[in-house]
C-alpha cells in the first residue's frame, strides 16, 4: 500500500493533516513505536513517547500529533492523531472474522425481532419484547429480558445483563421490605458499546435510556429510569444509581453519581469522583465528596 492511500483516506474522513515525504512509498502494516517492524507506519502520540535514542529516521510512516517533532522521513502531523491512526488500521486491516449468526446454546424468544445482519454470540438468552437493529454485535453470555429496544450497529460486549428490575422497595412499619415491580423497559440508540459484564435496568414506569453513541465500560451499572444523552463515556467501572440524567457529550471517569443528580452536557466528573449534588453545563468536578477542579496559580 502506498502512503498516498492513506493520505486520500484521511482526507475522505474530514480529518486534518499535513504531510511531508515521499507519497509513493510503500508501507506494509503497523507497529506500535515501542515495538517498531520496518515499512510499517506507525503513532506518536506526544514527545514523551518517543524512546530515550530513538532513531526515527528509521521509520517508514509516523503518524504524530502536532507537538513531536522528530528525524521521521515520511510524516504525517494532525491534531488528531489517535483518531488517524486508529480509524486508518481499522480501514485497511480492520476485515471482520467470520461467525455464525447465532452461536451455540442461545435461546431467542417469540417476540425477539432482529434486523439485518445482527451476529448473537453463544450461551445468550434474548427474552421478551425486544427489538435488535440491524448490523448490532452481541457476544457471549449476555442476557437481554423484558422490553428492550437496541438501535442499530451497536457493539455489546459479553457477560452484559440488560432489562432486570432495578433495586427498588417500598418499607412497611415494621420496616418489611418490599421490592418494587418495574414496568418500563431500556431503550438503547444506535452506535452505542457496551463493555464487559454491564448492568443496564430497567425503568419502574418510563424507559432508561442510552441514547446514540454512547460508550460504556467494563463493570459498570446504570440503574432504572436513568438517561445517557448523545456520545457521552462512562470510562472504568462507573456507578449511575436510580434517575440519574447525564448530559451530551458528558464524561465520568470510574466515579459515582447518587440517584436523582444530573451532570450537565459536556461536564467532566474526574477519576473516582462521587457526585452527590448536580453539575453544572462543561464544569469540572473532581474527590469525595466531588466539587469543581480548579488548578492553582504558579
Amino acid at each position: 500500500m502506498r502512503i498516498s492511500e492513506i493520505l486520500s483516506f484521511l482526507q475522505s474522513e474530514g480529518i486534518p493533516f499535513s504531510f511531508s515525504g515521499r507519497e509513493q512509498e510503500e508501507v506494509e502494516g503497523f507497529s506500535s513505536l515501542a515495538h517498531y517492524r520496518p515499512g510499517t507506519f506507525t503513532w506518536v502520540k506526544k514527545p514523551e513517547n518517543i524512546p530515550a535514542g530513538f532513531d526515527g529516521s528509521g521509520v517508514t510512516l509516523a503518524v504524530v500529533s502536532e507537538a513531536v517533532e522528530g528525524s521521521f522521513q515520511n510524516v504525517i502531523r494532525t491534531p488528531e492523531s489517535k483518531r488517524a491512526f486508529f480509524h486508518t488500521i481499522e480501514h485497511f486491516y480492520g476485515e471482520q472474522e467470520a461467525r455464525p449468526a447465532v452461536g451455540q446454546f442461545t435461546y431467542i424468544g417469540p417476540k425477539v425481532k432482529l434486523g439485518e445482519g445482527v451476529r448473537i454470540g453463544h450461551n445468550c438468552t434474548l427474552d421478551g419484547e425486544i427489538t435488535i437493529g440491524a448490523g448490532t454485535v452481541i457476544w457471549n453470555n449476555v442476557v437481554i429480558i423484558n422490553r428492550v429496544e437496541i438501535g442499530k450497529d451497536c457493539d455489546i460486549h459479553s457477560g452484559v445483563v440488560i432489562g432486570h428490575d432495578g433495586f427498588a422497595y417500598t418499607e412497611g412499619p415494621d420496616h418489611t421490605k418490599k421490592m418494587v415491580r418495574h414496568f418500563g423497559g431500556v431503550t438503547i440508540g444506535d452506535h452505542v458499546l457496551i463493555g464487559e459484564n454491564v448492568c443496564i435496568s430497567r425503568g419502574t414506569i418510563d424507559d432508561t435510556i442510552l441514547e446514540k453513541g454512547v460508550k460504556i465500560d467494563t463493570l459498570s451499572h446504570i440503574a432504572h429510569n436513568c438517561r445517557l444523552e448523545e456520545d457521552t463515556v462512562l470510562a472504568g467501572p462507573c456507578r449511575t444509581n436510580g434517575s440519574v440524567h447525564i448530559g451530551r457529550n458528558g464524561y465520568l471517569a470510574v466515579s459515582t453519581v447518587r440517584n436523582q443528580c444530573a451532570v450537565g452536557e459536556n461536564a467532566f466528573v474526574g477519576l473516582g469522583a462521587v457526585v452527590v449534588k448536580d453539575v453544572g453545563p462543561g464544569q469540572t468536578v473532581a474527590g469525595n465528596p466531588a466539587k469543581p477542579f480548579l488548578r492553582k496559580k504558579e
